[in-house]
């Protein structure tokens, strides 16, 4: 644990959790209160810029009284400074974790399937990461199996846009294959990702990932000579579809190798990146 992570830890146990169970609005509820450490410093990727993120995990009711004006149903944390740091704090409701990760959101995975837990007088939380955790064999099958299947079917919408001709277009599927390709190596290497901010940073830090890395940076080469491409002869030349191949080939003999179906019968909409 980096000086950062261990320093920022400690505030949040010994500064921000007392300062949150004093507030009025939560001491009415805190035995049915969740407090839970989320963000970089509850995944190990804090900084020395780094927040302290505290999500207060609750029922509907009590997410109703302790809710009031605050917009944290629109993902807008409350703020306060602790120590010269930001604190960002919010109340959510175990029924829309739950049901994130029944929709295979992989913000949610990634943020709540990593918090540290701070206090669960209920047990509640614990339990749900439990449930997760029996159920990871089965969720990661259709997270792995899905995002295969979404990267093989849009390579094909990538082949159909170079016969358009648009390089916004082809440009835009190309980062979604790019991320595509990431969140199923991360997936094939069993490691946790982030899919808002650090993905390239956290989908690569596995054994696949260090092999299909040189690949990734030639596939973001390619893309950036999209720019120079006037016509149907110089499209002919871009490269990215073959180096794709190249990596899709990799992540499917690994899946295939892992026992995992490669190519689903219809798709799940699920994995389509928006």
């Amino acid at each position: 644990m980096s000086m950062d992570q261990s320093r920022l830890k400690r505030l949040a146990i010994t500064k921000c959790l007392p300062c949150l169970l004093d507030m009025p609005a939560f001491k009415p509820y805190l035995d049915r209160l969740s407090f839970v450490l989320v963000g970089s410093v509850a995944t190990g990727l804090a900084g020395e810029s780094s927040d302290i993120d505290i999500a207060i995990v609750c029922d509907k009711e009590i997410f109703t009284a302790i809710s009031g004006e605050m917009p944290w149903d629109e993902g807008r944390p409350s703020e306060m400074r602790m120590n010269g740091i930001q604190l960002h704090y919010y109340a959510i409701m175990f029924d829309s974790i739950e049901n994130k990760l029944r929709e295979l959101d992989d913000v949610y995975f990634y943020v709540y399937g990593s918090a540290l837990i701070l206090r669960d007088p209920t047990g509640r939380y614990k339990l749900l990461l439990d449930r997760m955790d029996t159920r990871v064999p089965e969720v990661r099958r259709q997270r792995l199996e899905g995002k295969l299947d979404m990267l093989m079917r849009r390579c094909e919408a990538l082949r159909s846009s170079l016969v358009e001709g648009d390089i916004v277009t082809i440009g835009r599927i190309c980062l979604e294959l790019i991320t595509l390709c990431l969140k199923v190596t991360a997936l094939l290497d069993d490691i946790p990702f982030d899919p808002r901010k650090r993905l390239f940073r956290t989908a690569l830090r596995g054994r696949l990932g260090k092999q299909v890395e040189s690949k990734m940076y030639e596939l973001f080469s390619c893309l950036g000579t999209l720019g120079k491409m006037c016509d149907d002869s110089d499209l002919a030349s871009f490269a990215f579809p073959d180096v794709l191949s190249e990596v899709v080939n990799v992540l499917s003999k690994e899946a295939s190798r892992q026992g995992f179906r490669v190519g689903l019968e219809s798709p799940d909409r699920r994995h389509i990146e928006r």
